[in-house]
């Protein structure tokens, strides 16, 4: 044996396999050419050298020696200065006997004719296509059913059980074989069945199985056609055929069932299996259609005709479509029935001309929010209804300029005039794009909408669909579509499309002006303890704090305080000294807090509560030079000089009157740590004037009449500051709760025969494993299940300790929902943002099934970035605008309504199971305030929202819990 060296061009398993096979009989390859995945991991890891098949790859071949050039399974041309390097020749197989089948998808072509015999050759490579001297030929009969999947099978045993037949002749010397030119018959790439694959069923029943059979490819990649059968208005594509024993006119349909659908031909009948439909690749059922035969919508003639034309792009679609970034229209229903076409002429400035067509494009692409996306485009009716698509897909990117994406627009425009459409069969004939839809927002140069698009951009106006798009949400889209594209316009061409603002003037005055026009008069000379000791003058003998049985008035408040600030100040205390304030729930903590503004000084909480080491790191941080305490309360290490303001004698004797610490709004007012969630703890500090103009805001919001309040809330949390300082500066009565107190529902008798419903909602920090960690969670809800509580709510985590124990709401529901009988199981906040909106229905529908129709949810947007690894499409501030598309999405797919997601090649309608016994899913959102809180989504979120539900803000404040 003489051993050689080859280049190996190919792109199946074959390659792979006859690679392998000269490797074992000691010969070596100098490269490997594949655009496969799979041959190109094949030869890496053998060690070979790997150059990918793309165009002009031949010229990577330089100082590369090869004796034969094997093209095995390659359907590419390769270029004569590949196939002259070889020093001794090149070599290709081909999955047909030569001569008769030359050319693509012989085995097809044979099965189609009726031939009874097929075979493999491995020829020389020629001049011409399949033209060389045969080295190894094998033949064999066709077997009785045979389809293209099980032939092209068989093809690829022959070859490679003949593959050593070819080698050997590699190793001693070629036995060539001239073919014989007069038997010859070539079959060209854009070669197709008559009539685009449509049966003609007044042909013998042979030939009909024969049709369905040769273009059966077993669900892999077919390159040919599908065979097809027009029933009323829809083409179908045919998956599998039998005969059947009935007879009738030529294609009157004989008998429709799940099973098929069973049509006369000209010597019997056959029933049809399989069937998908042309527009989306999907199955459909044959019980479901309702016609009496089939139709012939287009010409026989005409659709040969155009199967050959659209052939020649049919492997560029095909990618196109792969690779397809549909554009999507915020708001936009899933397409149901006959399309409700209303017309929106865009507004043109005075002595300007209607925006160009490719203005337009650009200006709806940046509203999309998309970087990348594809548009649908159309410029005429399709070539053939039913067979042709009436559009292709257009990319754009907002990164590239503004000349640049033009260009493309009428790069697009112009490759839609020569390709107008793709063949619908492609969406079966490739299984990865069942299920892809037309894009959301089209652009037609004919005038007309684009069937299957949300809006169509047409010259000086968009067409919408009536039925998929509110008349609010349309009239919006296509004002923001004319002031944008008038910007693109104006905008040098050089810039980036993404650099022209989505926002128009109105609503850029909106968010830069309008919604921060929150000036209000306030008294910028008056700092919180001055705030309070003007409610003193006016109300000295109300009461002003409760806690337990103690009370004090107005008038012992600010006296008790008064005396505790002259101490502090004798200890040093003055504006700008940071003051440790670590009390117990009682009325001790808002006479210290009270007490250290007094003095000058801000207060920083320290929750006796807290851990030893979290207290620590406080008084390290802040370097407090003084901590105003109570007798009981163990402190860590430290080196701060200690007031103990419930035993000290030296507060008993110290002055009543209102001291004068030269305070100033520019002072701290307090300084609050973080929780420590984003890692260590931070102090925030807080200056007077920022206290005092908070109060002026919640005057506008709350009023200013004096009442009652529970003060509930930890010092350690800002919120406390409107619930003791805010009221005790209003003439509120504020009782606060012990720490005693807020372990109890509640100490007394109900006051209203309905009474209050409380519910269990559930936080901590993940501090150990095992099932103790959760023993709090599942006895209270037990408890609150027996005890006529309303509902128990839990939350979702971020990852690290804060929360740690609950990971999803929906986890912890499940297992408080297999335990109790009574209450409500809720999500405390499920981070919509996080998660699909289909997986939060399902999960949510399994408790609502577990409950009898308990659940409900409460969304929250998030705020954490690390968090959004799970979705980092939506880390903020893209959080809020994905929140409010998820609530919308989740509450139809509750009601068992199809909701279209976006898939890897286009989208797909989901209706989601189990079905839940509640006919309308609870919400609430996750957020303090009121129809204002929709706003600081900016102003795309405010325009999802209302997108949406088709209202306005305050409307839809209404209809959802804040």
């Amino acid at each position: 044996m003489t051993g050689f060296s080859a280049l190996l061009v190919g792109n199946e398993s074959l390659t792979r396999e006859c690679g392998s096979q000269l490797l074992a009989r000691g010969h070596s390859l100098s490269a490997v050419v594949t655009l496969d995945a799979d041959v190109r991991a094949w030869a890496e890891a053998a060690g070979l050298r790997v150059i990918v098949q793309a165009a002009g790859w031949e010229a990577g071949l330089g100082g590369i020696g090869y004796d034969w050039l094997l093209s095995v399974a390659n359907l590419h041309i390769i270029a004569k200065s590949a196939l002259t390097q070889a020093e001794k020749g090149a070599v290709n197989f081909h999955d047909g006997p030569l001569p008769a089948y030359a050319g693509l998808n012989a085995p097809v072509w044979a099965i189609l004719n009726g031939a009874r015999q097929h075979g493999i050759t491995w020829h020389l490579i020629g001049d011409g296509v399949d033209d060389g001297d045969i080295l190894v030929q094998r033949l064999f009969d066709i077997a009785e059913g045979e389809t293209a999947f099980s032939l092209n099978t068989r093809c690829f045993a022959a070859a490679v059980d003949s593959f050593p037949d070819l080698v050997a002749q590699l190793e001693t010397g070629l036995v060539p074989q001239v073919q014989d030119a007069s038997n010859r018959t070539i079959f060209r790439r854009d070669d197709r069945p008559a009539a685009f694959g449509r049966i003609d069923f007044a042909r013998p029943v042979a030939e009909v199985l024969r049709l369905v059979a040769g273009l059966d490819h077993g669900g892999y990649w077919n390159p040919m056609t599908t065979a097809k059968v027009a029933v009323g208005s829809q083409v179908l594509n045919v998956g599998a055929v039998s005969a059947a024993d009935d007879t009738g006119a030529p294609g009157q349909i004989l008998g429709a069932s799940p099973d098929g659908l069973t049509v006369a031909c000209g010597d019997g009948a056959v029933t049809l299996s399989g069937l998908t439909c042309q527009s989306r690749g999907l199955p459909v059922d044959a019980a479901t259609l309702q016609a009496a035969r089939v139709d012939d919508l287009v010409a026989a003639d005409q659709l040969t005709d155009v199967a050959r034309r659209v052939a020649r792009h049919d492997g560029a679609m095909r990618q196109r479509l792969r690779d397809i970034l549909p554009a999507q229209v915020e708001g936009a229903a899933p397409g149901q029935g006959e399309p409700d076409w209303q017309m929106i002429a865009l507004p043109v400035a005075p002595n300007a001309t209607a925006p160009a067509l490719g203005h337009l494009v650009l200006a709806a692409v940046r509203l999309s929010g998309q970087q990348k996306v594809d548009l649908a485009v159309c410029v005429g009716p399709s070539a053939a209804p039913g067979y042709v698509s009436e559009w292709v897909p257009l990319r754009i990117e907002v990164a590239d300029s503004i000349d640049t994406a033009l260009s493309a627009v009428d790069h697009g425009i112009r490759g839609a005039e020569t390709a107008p459409g793709f063949a619908l069969d492609i969406l079966t004939r490739d299984r990865t794009l069942a299920g892809l839809t037309v894009p959301q927002i089209g652009l037609s140069a004919d005038g007309k909408p684009i069937p299957g698009t949300v809006v169509t951009l047409l010259f000086g106006a968009i067409a919408y669909d009536r039925l998929r798009l509110s008349d609010i949400a349309a009239q919006a889209l296509a004002g923001g579509i004319a002031d944008v594209a008038a910007r693109v316009a104006a905008a040098p061409g050089t810039h980036p499309v993404a650099s022209v603002s989505a926002l128009s003037d109105s609503d850029r005055a909106m968010v830069l002006t309008e919604w921060n026009s929150t000036a209000a008069p306030y008294a910028d000379d008056v700092c919180l303890p001055q705030a309070f000791e003007a409610q003193v003058l006016r109300t000295p003998d109300t009461v002003a704090l409760v806690c337990d049985a103690d009370s004090l008035t107005y008038a012992a408040l600010n006296a008790r305080a008064n005396r505790v600030a002259h101490v502090l100040i004798g200890m040093g205390v003055g504006p700008g000294t940071l003051v440790g304030l670590c009390t117990r729930r009682s009325l001790d903590m808002v006479t210290g807090a009270l007490a250290i503004q007094k003095a000058g000084g801000a207060y920083v909480p320290m929750d006796p509560g807290y851990p030893a080491d979290r207290i620590a790191l406080y008084i390290e941080d802040s370097a407090c030079p003084v901590i105003v305490t109570q007798s009981g309360i163990d402190l860590p290490a430290h080196g701060a000089a200690v007031l103990a303001i419930d035993t000290d004698p030296a507060i008993a004797a110290a002055s009543v009157e209102n001291p004068n610490a030269a305070v100033s709004p520019a002072d701290l007012a307090y300084m609050i740590y973080t929780s420590g969630s984003t890692g260590r703890p931070k102090g925030v500090m807080v200056e007077h004037r920022n206290v005092v103009n908070f109060f002026v805001g919640m005057d506008q919001r709350l009023g200013t009449t004096p009442g009652t309040w529970l003060a509930v809330t930890s010092l350690s949390f800002d919120i406390s500051v409107l619930e003791l300082f805010w009221t005790l500066s209003r003439g509120f009565k504020v009782v606060l709760t012990s720490d005693g107190q807020r372990a109890l529902v509640s100490s007394g008798t109900a006051v209203s025969a309905k009474g209050m419903e409380f519910s269990l909602y559930y936080w901590g920090n993940d501090d150990g494993a095992g099932a103790k960690k959760y023993e709090l969670l599942l006895e209270g809800a037990r408890f609150a299940d027996d005890h006529g509580f309303c509902a128990v709510w839990t939350p979702e985590r971020h990852f690290h300790a804060f929360g740690g124990p609950y990971p999803n709401p929906s986890v912890t529901g499940a297992a408080i929902a297999g335990m109790t009988r009574n209450i409500g199981v809720r999500a405390g906040s499920c981070v919509a943002s996080l998660h699909h909106p289909a997986r939060i229905a399902e999960e949510w529908a399994v408790i609502d099934n577990l409950t009898n129709g308990r659940a409900g949810i409460a969304f929250a947007s998030g705020w954490q970035p690390d968090d959004f690894v799970l979705r980092p499409e939506n880390t903020p501030p893209a959080n809020k605008p994905a929140m409010l598309a998820s609530i919308d999405q989740v509450r139809r797919l509750w009601r068992g309504e199809a909701v279209e997601f976006p898939t890897a090649k286009g989208t797909f309608p989901v209706t989601t199971q189990p079905r839940p016994v509640s006919k309308e899913l609870p919400v609430w959102v996750t957020t303090a305030g009121n129809p204002d809180t929709w706003r600081e989504a900016g102003a795309l979120g405010a325009n999802v929202l209302t997108h949406l539900l088709g209202q306005t803000i305050d409307e839809v404040a209404g209809k959802i819990r804040i």
